[in-house]
């Protein structure tokens, strides 16, 4: 058996990082470990609590072999790509808290970290070459040229997708998402329409657009959780924050309810946040899981992070299942329940019945041009029409 293992979690503010509190780790090999925590004195003192499963109290929390992570850990372990290369450089599985262990800090998402010395952000003039190594990880090709490059643009990355975390021209800190080759559609194609769609009815969401690295299409979008010049804000996750686990059923009353209870500006993101569920209808966007939704912490509050993750699946209205339901007993594409819920979220049925046509009906009769200004393919497009079907009121 592994030795425990401990970090100290801190807050990379703009001055000198803020200790969180210790994470204790009881197996860092151990596919489910008991993990313990405890916070800081001096972020009791100040601080805000890391999600409902980490109230802001002075104790020593464990978690159980269901679910062996806190929520915050789940928003900082590394994904797919960071998973994928350990493998191929260790040749055998890492489990979370390794990667964790091993993942390059400036690429950590939001603000907390676990190590204070940092590697510089690679370069754009460096990702052609890199992009090209991603390539050959993603096929399971073995002559890759430069893991340490690999490594320092992806080992800290979230999620399921292919990413490469680097700084573009004008000093942005970005994140560009690949994808493996699909049968049915080019996942970053479709994304980007799902993204511009939202924008032009007014959602906020990240700053992206389509790009190639040596022929391999990529979305890059700049980084929600930097500021202007580069230093990370406090992100959490919508599961972080409810402390739910990663399989587990949840609805969008639920989400609300963080704005409700903790949130700097809840008038304006409730409203953003039901707007954004009848749009993930409207689009089928059946992957909005709480992982997808984000909040980024201000002094007094959460607010409601921009949109950064659309994946329009083309699946027939009657047999979608929504990852975040609209209520607890309806995960489908209800424009009916969405209204009866509206109050919740501070909207009168009569305001919320134009919103839900307003929405609906844009994206209906606008996603095939979007489609084609991005040059999706025509193919691609009668395949994925189902995903943009004009809901029933």
């Amino acid at each position: 058996m592994t030795e425990p293992k401990q970090f100290n979690v801190y807050f990379k503010s703009r001055s000198n990082p803020r200790p969180v509190g210790t994470l204790s780790v009881s197996d860092i090999a151990a596919a489910r470990p008991i993990c313990y925590f405890v916070y800081d004195q001096a972020w009791l003192d100040s601080g805000f609590a890391l999600g409902r499963d980490l109230p802001l109290i002075p104790k020593v929390f464990e978690t159980s072999p269901r679910n062996p992570l806190f929520g915050f850990m789940q928003d900082i372990t590394p994904g797919i790509g960071a998973r994928k290369l350990h493998k191929f450089v260790n040749k055998k599985d890492f489990t979370n808290i390794e990667l964790l262990a091993h993942s390059q800090e400036v690429l950590r998402p939001g603000a907390l970290g676990i190590y204070e010395s940092v590697q510089p952000a690679l370069q754009a003039k460096q990702i052609g070459p890199v992009a090209m190594d991603l390539e050959r990880l993603m096929m399971g090709h073995i002559n890759i040229s430069n893991i340490d490059n690999l490594y320092n643009a992806l080992s800290a990355l979230p999620g399921e997708r292919f990413k490469l975390g680097f700084i573009a021209c004008k000093n942005r800190n970005v994140i560009s998402k690949f994808t493996l080759p699909d049968p049915d559609r080019n996942l970053v194609h479709w994304e980007a329409v799902g993204l511009s769609l939202a924008k032009r009815i007014g959602l906020k969401t990240v700053s992206a657009e389509l790009t190639s690295y040596r022929g391999m299409d990529a979305l890059m979008s700049t980084r929600f959780d930097r500021d202007n010049e580069g230093y990370p804000l406090a992100f959490a996750s919508a599961q972080a924050l409810l402390g739910a686990a990663p399989d587990s059923y949840h609805s969008y009353l639920e989400v609300a309810d963080i704005l409700n209870e903790d949130g700097s500006a809840p008038t304006q993101d409730l409203e953003e946040l039901w707007k954004r569920m009848v749009f993930n209808m409207a689009v089928g966007n059946v992957n909005d899981r709480l992982d997808n939704i984000g909040f980024i912490r201000e002094d007094n509050g959460w607010r409601l992070a921009p949109i950064y993750s659309v994946s329009p699946t083309p699946t027939p209205l009657n047999r979608r299942h929504h990852a975040t339901g609209v209520t607890h007993d309806c995960d489908g594409p209800d424009l009916v329940k969405a209204v009866e819920v509206a109050r919740y979220f501070g909207l009168k049925p009569r305001k919320a019945q134009e919103l839900a046509h307003e929405i609906t009906a844009f994206c209906a009769q606008n996603w095939e041009k979007v489609a084609s200004d991005l040059q999706c393919d025509p193919i691609e497009m009668d395949t994925m029409s189902t995903a943009f079907a004009k809901l029933q009121r």
